[in-house]
Protein backbone atom coordinates (compact mmCIF):
# COMPACT_ATOMS: atom_id res chain seq x y z
CA UNK A 1 0.00 0.00 0.00
CA UNK A 2 1.09 3.39 -0.93
CA UNK A 3 1.89 6.04 1.85
CA UNK A 4 -0.68 8.63 1.82
CA UNK A 5 1.41 11.24 0.34
CA UNK A 6 2.36 8.98 -2.70
CA UNK A 7 -1.30 7.95 -3.02
CA UNK A 8 -2.45 11.92 -2.87
CA UNK A 9 0.31 12.39 -5.68
CA UNK A 10 -0.40 9.64 -7.83
CA UNK A 11 -4.23 10.67 -7.48
CA UNK A 12 -2.75 14.08 -8.81
CA UNK A 13 -0.57 12.78 -11.32
CA UNK A 14 -3.97 10.03 -12.57
CA UNK A 15 -6.50 13.15 -12.64
CA UNK A 16 -3.55 15.24 -14.92
CA UNK A 17 -3.77 12.64 -17.28
CA UNK A 18 -7.03 11.73 -17.39
CA UNK A 19 -7.79 15.36 -18.35
CA UNK A 20 -5.54 15.66 -20.92
CA UNK A 21 -6.34 12.81 -22.08
CA UNK A 22 -10.60 13.42 -21.89
CA UNK A 23 -10.31 16.52 -23.87
CA UNK A 24 -9.37 15.14 -27.76
CA UNK A 25 -10.85 12.12 -26.60
CA UNK A 26 -14.26 13.56 -26.18
CA UNK A 27 -13.75 16.31 -29.04
CA UNK A 28 -12.36 13.63 -31.12
CA UNK A 29 -15.04 10.95 -30.75
CA UNK A 30 -17.86 13.66 -31.10
CA UNK A 31 -16.92 14.25 -34.77
CA UNK A 32 -17.04 10.65 -35.29
CA UNK A 33 -19.79 9.92 -33.16
CA UNK A 34 -18.63 8.17 -31.12
CA UNK A 35 -19.29 9.37 -27.04
CA UNK A 36 -18.08 5.60 -25.23
CA UNK A 37 -14.27 6.69 -25.36
CA UNK A 38 -15.05 10.06 -23.34
CA UNK A 39 -17.07 8.25 -20.73
CA UNK A 40 -14.47 5.78 -20.50
CA UNK A 41 -11.90 7.76 -20.32
CA UNK A 42 -14.09 10.41 -17.34
CA UNK A 43 -15.11 6.22 -15.31
CA UNK A 44 -11.67 5.08 -15.42
CA UNK A 45 -10.44 8.31 -13.93
CA UNK A 46 -12.59 7.34 -11.33
CA UNK A 47 -12.24 4.36 -10.69
CA UNK A 48 -8.18 5.15 -10.24
CA UNK A 49 -9.13 8.21 -8.11
CA UNK A 50 -11.28 6.48 -5.85
CA UNK A 51 -9.04 3.35 -5.54
CA UNK A 52 -6.00 5.71 -4.18
CA UNK A 53 -7.94 8.78 -3.03
CA UNK A 54 -10.99 7.04 -1.42
CA UNK A 55 -12.29 10.47 -1.66
CA UNK A 56 -15.76 9.80 -3.58
CA UNK A 57 -18.04 11.76 -1.43
CA UNK A 58 -16.26 15.42 -2.07
CA UNK A 59 -15.44 14.43 -5.78
CA UNK A 60 -19.72 13.66 -5.80
CA UNK A 61 -20.38 17.07 -5.06
CA UNK A 62 -18.41 18.34 -7.26
CA UNK A 63 -19.85 15.66 -10.17
CA UNK A 64 -23.21 16.70 -8.90
CA UNK A 65 -21.65 20.54 -9.42
CA UNK A 66 -20.36 19.99 -13.07
CA UNK A 67 -23.58 18.19 -13.67
CA UNK A 68 -25.69 21.21 -13.22
CA UNK A 69 -23.10 23.95 -14.57
CA UNK A 70 -23.84 21.66 -17.97
CA UNK A 71 -27.74 21.66 -17.17
CA UNK A 72 -27.49 25.33 -16.81
CA UNK A 73 -24.89 26.64 -18.85
CA UNK A 74 -24.86 24.11 -21.87
CA UNK A 75 -28.54 25.27 -23.39
CA UNK A 76 -28.43 29.10 -22.69
CA UNK A 77 -25.62 28.81 -25.19
CA UNK A 78 -27.54 25.93 -27.35
CA UNK A 79 -30.72 28.23 -26.55
CA UNK A 80 -29.26 31.54 -28.20
CA UNK A 81 -27.95 30.34 -31.27
CA UNK A 82 -24.26 31.02 -29.57
CA UNK A 83 -23.21 27.65 -30.32
CA UNK A 84 -24.32 24.32 -32.26
CA UNK A 85 -23.29 20.80 -31.79
CA UNK A 86 -22.17 18.98 -34.77
CA UNK A 87 -23.38 15.49 -33.49
CA UNK A 88 -25.88 14.28 -30.35
CA UNK A 89 -27.99 16.35 -28.38
CA UNK A 90 -31.09 18.07 -29.09
CA UNK A 91 -31.74 21.36 -30.05
CA UNK A 92 -31.07 22.68 -26.41
CA UNK A 93 -30.23 19.80 -24.62
CA UNK A 94 -26.32 18.71 -24.67
CA UNK A 95 -24.96 15.82 -26.25
CA UNK A 96 -23.30 13.42 -23.69
CA UNK A 97 -19.67 13.77 -24.76
CA UNK A 98 -20.17 17.57 -23.45
CA UNK A 99 -21.60 15.81 -20.06
CA UNK A 100 -18.32 13.92 -19.90
CA UNK A 101 -16.10 16.91 -20.41
CA UNK A 102 -18.33 18.68 -17.80
CA UNK A 103 -17.78 15.50 -15.10
CA UNK A 104 -14.26 15.35 -15.51
CA UNK A 105 -13.24 18.81 -15.47
CA UNK A 106 -15.28 19.45 -12.17
CA UNK A 107 -14.10 16.66 -10.33
CA UNK A 108 -10.59 17.58 -11.51
CA UNK A 109 -10.63 20.59 -8.78
CA UNK A 110 -10.02 18.09 -6.04
CA UNK A 111 -6.49 17.20 -7.81
CA UNK A 112 -4.98 18.40 -10.24
CA UNK A 113 -6.54 21.70 -10.36
CA UNK A 114 -6.62 22.19 -6.98
CA UNK A 115 -4.16 25.05 -6.77
CA UNK A 116 -6.46 26.93 -7.76
CA UNK A 117 -8.52 27.11 -4.32
CA UNK A 118 -6.84 29.97 -3.15
CA UNK A 119 -5.84 31.74 -6.58
CA UNK A 120 -9.14 33.29 -7.71
CA UNK A 121 -8.21 35.61 -10.00
CA UNK A 122 -5.73 32.87 -11.60
CA UNK A 123 -9.56 30.97 -11.63
CA UNK A 124 -11.42 33.44 -13.86
CA UNK A 125 -8.49 33.83 -16.04
CA UNK A 126 -7.59 30.35 -16.62
CA UNK A 127 -11.90 30.32 -17.07
CA UNK A 128 -12.10 32.53 -19.36
CA UNK A 129 -8.78 31.82 -21.30
CA UNK A 130 -8.84 27.67 -22.03
CA UNK A 131 -12.59 28.50 -22.57
CA UNK A 132 -12.62 30.32 -25.15
CA UNK A 133 -9.08 28.52 -26.28
CA UNK A 134 -11.40 25.47 -26.13
CA UNK A 135 -14.29 25.77 -27.79
CA UNK A 136 -12.47 27.36 -30.56
CA UNK A 137 -10.42 24.06 -31.35
CA UNK A 138 -13.37 22.43 -30.17
CA UNK A 139 -15.17 24.17 -33.69
CA UNK A 140 -12.12 23.61 -35.61
CA UNK A 141 -12.00 20.35 -35.21
CA UNK A 142 -15.43 19.97 -36.21
CA UNK A 143 -17.54 19.28 -33.64
CA UNK A 144 -19.59 22.30 -32.89
CA UNK A 145 -20.12 25.47 -34.90
CA UNK A 146 -20.94 29.23 -33.93
CA UNK A 147 -24.17 30.06 -35.87
CA UNK A 148 -23.88 33.53 -34.58
CA UNK A 149 -20.08 34.25 -35.12
CA UNK A 150 -16.92 33.30 -33.21
CA UNK A 151 -16.81 36.80 -31.56
CA UNK A 152 -19.89 37.14 -29.82
CA UNK A 153 -19.42 32.74 -28.66
CA UNK A 154 -15.50 33.93 -27.13
CA UNK A 155 -16.83 37.65 -25.54
CA UNK A 156 -19.79 34.92 -23.75
CA UNK A 157 -17.72 31.38 -23.06
CA UNK A 158 -14.80 34.04 -21.78
CA UNK A 159 -17.55 35.42 -19.65
CA UNK A 160 -19.23 32.20 -18.32
CA UNK A 161 -16.11 30.29 -17.82
CA UNK A 162 -14.60 33.02 -15.51
CA UNK A 163 -17.49 32.54 -13.69
CA UNK A 164 -17.25 28.76 -13.59
CA UNK A 165 -13.82 28.23 -12.68
CA UNK A 166 -13.13 30.42 -9.55
CA UNK A 167 -17.27 29.16 -8.66
CA UNK A 168 -15.59 25.33 -9.11
CA UNK A 169 -12.27 25.89 -7.02
CA UNK A 170 -14.27 27.66 -4.36
CA UNK A 171 -16.51 24.50 -4.09
CA UNK A 172 -13.46 22.32 -3.98
CA UNK A 173 -11.74 24.31 -1.64
CA UNK A 174 -15.02 24.11 0.95
CA UNK A 175 -14.69 20.72 0.83
CA UNK A 176 -10.95 20.54 1.38
CA UNK A 177 -11.17 22.82 4.85
CA UNK A 178 -14.68 20.35 5.89
CA UNK A 179 -12.28 17.19 5.80
CA UNK A 180 -10.38 15.47 8.68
Amino acid sequence: MLPHMNRAFAATAVNFIGLQALWPVAVIGAVRQWAVPAWSVVMVMLVLLWALERNWRSDSRLLLAGALGCVLVEPLLMLTGLLRYATGGGAWWPPSWIWSLWLGFAVSFNYSLAWLHQRPRWAAMLGAVGGVVSVSMGIRLGAASAPLGWLPLALCYALLWAAVVPLLAAMSRREWEKAP
